[in-house]
């Protein structure tokens, strides 16, 4: 089965909008393309893995709830510089084969869901930039044979974003910034070693809630009326993080990459307007 944590993880390898202005474009669409996400099997694991999959896309853009280019989104308040979002994140499993982990349980993937404030902070017409600041606040739950609440996290960042004219096309680029935090909780799942897990190289450690370290992420990506090319590289460090010193975190920093080429072979006949406010210079 498709792991529930790649496809959350990999909901950010495409999280951008498909238009600077308003345009007409179909209700619904169905892509159908394939990728590959390399990532870390933790922010601070020195082990990473590598998930080829094929890929079905369904696209819905409704008044207040869209799963499109953009991402998953409920949009709950917008004006030209405002908007109050539903946001997602999530992560991959961990396996017991995991050196750092070995003798300890395996980690079920981690799925991200809580609201986002966004402020539109300066936009230009020139190459449809913009610059955003971007606050989610999510709760945390682990998503096996059951769904377990693991705590809550926050994400500040500042988001800039341009189109990019590249090979006589023209594509749209965002590089996003910020800092990550955790609760108590959050951190224990990844990072906590109980007494009955402890070895002579891996001394029991107990985690505290705070400071996460850093994140920066570049997207990439052209759509045309039929076919989706995006690139996705985040960059994480965790360094001076309130986890640093435990005996999991191999290593201050690790990449995440991914490609996905998607195409859409089913499209409603339906059009409606469609404004992508990420991109709108209104």
């Amino acid at each position: 089965m498709f792991r529930i944590g790649v496809a959350v993880a990999f909901v950010s390898l495409v999280s951008l909008a498909s238009a600077a202005r308003a345009e007409k474009l179909p209700q619904w669409e169905i892509g159908i393309g394939g990728g590959a996400l390399t990532i870390p099997d933790y922010r601070g694991s020195s082990e990473s893995n590598i998930y080829p999959y094929p890929f079905l896309f369904p696209i819905y853009r409704g008044r207040n709830f869209q799963a499109d280019e953009e991402g998953i989104k409920g949009m709950l308040l917008e004006s030209d510089r405002i908007r109050f979002d539903i946001s997602y994140d999530g992560n991959v499993p961990v396996s017991r084969d995991n050196d750092a982990r070995k003798g300890m349980d395996s980690l079920d993937p981690t799925v991200q869901i809580g609201p986002m404030l966004r402020a539109k902070l300066w936009s230009s017409e020139a190459n449809a930039q913009s610059i955003i600041a971007e606050f989610p606040v999510r709760a945390a739950f682990a998503v096996g044979s059951g769904i377990e609440h693991i705590g809550y996290t926050a994400f500040p960042r500042i988001a800039y974003r341009r189109e990019l004219e590249l090979f006589g096309r023209k594509w749209k680029w965002s590089l996003t910034g910020g800092a990550l935090f955790g609760s108590e909780d959050f951190h224990r799942y990844y990072y906590q070693v109980d007494p009955a897990e402890a070895t002579p190289e891996r001394p029991a450690y107990e985690a505290d809630a705070g400071y996460g370290g850093t994140r920066f992420i570049a997207n990439l990506y052209r759509r045309d009326r039929n076919k989706l090319i995006s690139f996705y590289a985040a960059y994480d460090d965790v360094e001076d993080a309130v986890f640093y010193d435990s005996p999991l975190v191999e290593q201050r920093s690790g990449v995440t990459v991914g490609f996905l080429v998607t195409w859409f072979f089913f499209q409603s006949k339906d059009l409606i307007d469609v404004r992508q406010w990420e991109w709108s210079t209104d």
